[in-house]
């Protein structure tokens, strides 16, 4: 035998037998329509303390580069190891998987501190990771990967206490390794084993998830920390739900190994493109959790009627239903298999349980489940001084009432009580350059530039208006179009002429033509020449502005107050706490600013 050092990790939950393991080579035999001899075989011998079993036979398969009606054959050979040591088991494998009614009955996740504990060790230098935002929000960037020779020394707290870990890589002792905590998955560079050598990679791997006080790096403490289910259980409660549909994305790009979706209609037939679309629109939209059961219920915001229901067993939240179409209708195939041919075929909701695909938000703005586990935002504890610090309050926006105004053929002004009117005259009162981008391929309500001792300044301002609240909803729609237009602050070439001609232009309201010049004023000869200069300047600092009259800052204190106080914060409140967080990532990671301007 020779192999590379990575493997799945299990705690074992149920005592292994030689019946058992036998069992499951057989079934892995069955599920590939084997009925030759193996390659080779064996069951639970001893080796340097630890049991370890092994089978390997040929199967045959499609070819993953051809339709899978053909009926070409490639002759394959599959591998799958166990090894048992100390209550943990590993699961080395090359073209064969461990069957999930085994995993279920058998084995049990490693807990997510134990992996980081075995691998994010006090020298370890981390190079390369893939973290997941703790955002239910349909607007926040879901995934992202960094990657550098020591990314401590680019990362900083403000870039990372968003996000949770998926996967990461390391330098420790001298050997790169890497690890998935929610899989349990974890690899050591080196050169190919024998069967000692994976052995003894077991067992190192093994004793090291073993340490029950391991030191832990100093740089994924900045991320979210992993806590157990029951922890968060027991000091707070579900509020929202979302499905991350990422595992799905992933699993349609195997190469031939994946998944497909379908649906019957007189037969199996594969999900549309458009269907696609439709899916993932209704899964990524939050969900409200109610109830205060083992068994809860998961009410669509906007209707208020039950769609879902989730499960709080003791170790994971189990997604228990899907009742709306078209989630309730979908079947997941194996793309193993021909069309409608897959006897394994399972509802999409079981799907999505067994990828623990659900996240989940509690009424501790901390908290968030991931991947099957509960994660905490340890950087709340400062008070939510670090969250306010996004926010400034302006006197003009206690008067506003209404985001646009009035108008007439004869207005040449926005109206003072509109939010429109409290950015022309206060809020971006010092913007040498102030346009009016609203309507049409807008950009933002309002786009700000000033050159001043050397420095250069482009403001995004997004209005909107609204009663006073601590909740996400009224921040959606202003979230979603400053992230999705954060590309354009550096005002691209090829956009240009066509903008000048609309900030050349009288603003045209809604069934109303005005007076009210889209340049609202400027004091650069030449506006494009003025425009251009950002585009290259090396000191330019770019702000996306939320201009709202829906939120005060002073609300949004005495909500952290009360948390501190051990007051528990609505569901609405953790939601624009993430949302929000999300907002000021987003900025961050194009080299923006993200601020929020409110009533005080």
């Amino acid at each position: 035998m020779s192999i590379s050092t990575s493997a799945n990790f299990f705690s074992i939950k149920k005592k292994l037998s030689d019946k058992a393991v036998e069992d499951l080579f057989v079934a892995l035999r069955a599920t590939h329509g084997v009925t030759g001899h193996n390659e080779f075989k064996h069951t639970r011998e001893n080796l340097g303390g630890a049991r370890w079993s092994a089978i390997c036979f040929r199967y045959e398969g499609a070819p993953a580069f051809l339709d899978e009606a053909t009926d070409i054959r490639e002759t394959l050979c599959g591998f799958l190891m166990l090894v048992e040591y100390e209550k943990y088991a590993a699961v080395l494998h090359a073209r064969l998987g461990l069957l999930p009614s085994f995993k279920t009955k058998y084995l049990a996740a490693v807990p997510t501190a134990r992996v980081e504990g075995a691998i994010a060790t006090a020298d370890a230098i981390f190079q390369k990771m893939r973290m997941r935002n703790m955002s239910v929000s349909p607007y926040a960037m879901q995934n992202k990967t960094l990657e550098a020779p020591n990314l401590a020394n680019v990362v900083g707290p403000g870039g990372s206490r968003r996000y949770a870990p998926r996967n990461y890589s390391v330098l420790s002792g001298g050997s790169q390794r890497s690890a998935t905590p929610s899989t349990g998955r974890i690899s050591i560079r080196s050169a190919r084993v024998n069967l000692a050598g994976a052995v003894d990679f077991v067992i190192t791997v093994i004793n090291a998830l073993r340490d029950d006080n391991p030191a832990v790096s100093p740089f994924i403490k900045s991320f979210a920390r992993p806590v157990t289910l029951a922890e968060a259980l027991e000091a707070s409660e579900p509020t929202a739900i979302a499905i991350d549909t990422t595992v799905l994305a992933e699993a349609f790009d195997s190469n031939g190994t994946g998944i497909r979706l379908v649906r019957e209609a007189e037969g199996i037939i594969e999900l549309s493109a458009e269907e696609l679309t439709v899916l993932i629109e209704q899964l990524e939209r939050p969900l409200d959790i109610s109830g205060d059961g083992r068994v809860r219920t998961a009410d669509d915001p906007a209707s208020g009627e039950e769609v879902a229901s989730i499960a709080l067993n003791k170790n994971r939240i189990a997604l228990r239903s899907l009742s709306q179409a078209p989630a309730s209708e979908v079947l997941v195939e194996s793309l193993g298999v021909p069309l409608g041919e897959d006897d394994d075929r399972k509802s999409l909701r079981e799907y999505l349980d067994e990828a623990n695909a659900l996240i989940v938000l509690f009424d501790d703005v901390r908290l968030a489940y991931i991947d099957g586990q509960v994660f905490r935002d340890e950087t709340l504890l400062d008070g939510g001084d670090g969250f306010l610090q996004y926010f400034r309050a302006d006197a003009s926006l206690s008067n506003v009432t209404s985001e646009k105004g009035e108008f007439t053929a004869t207005h040449t002004a926005f109206d003072q009580t509109c939010t429109f009117g409290a950015i022309v005259d206060h809020i971006g009162a010092n913007d040498a350059i102030l346009l009016c981008d609203d309507l049409g391929d807008e950009w933002a309500d309002f786009i700000g530039l000033k050159e001043e001792a050397g420095l250069t300044q482009v403001c995004f301002y997004h209005a909107k208006h609204g009663a006073l609240s601590l909740g996400a909803s009224p921040f959606h729609v202003s979230v979603s179009q400053a992230i999705k237009n954060l590309g354009n602050m550096t005002f691209p070439e090829n956009s240009m002429q066509a903008k000048l001609q609309t900030w050349g232009a009288l603003y045209v309201a809604p069934n109303q033509t005005t007076q009210i010049p889209r340049t609202i004023r400027s004091n650069a000869p030449d506006l494009a020449a003025a425009l251009s200069r950002t585009r290259t300047a090396p000191d330019v600092m770019r702000r996306a502005v939320i201009v709202t009259s829906s939120v005060s800052r002073q609300a949004i204190a005495d909500a952290f107050a009360a948390i501190q106080n051990g007051q528990k914060p609505s569901p609405s409140f953790v939601q624009l706490y993430w949302l929000l967080q999300s907002f000021f990532s987003a900025c961050t990671e194009v080299g923006a600013t993200g601020s929020i301007v409110c009533q005080p």
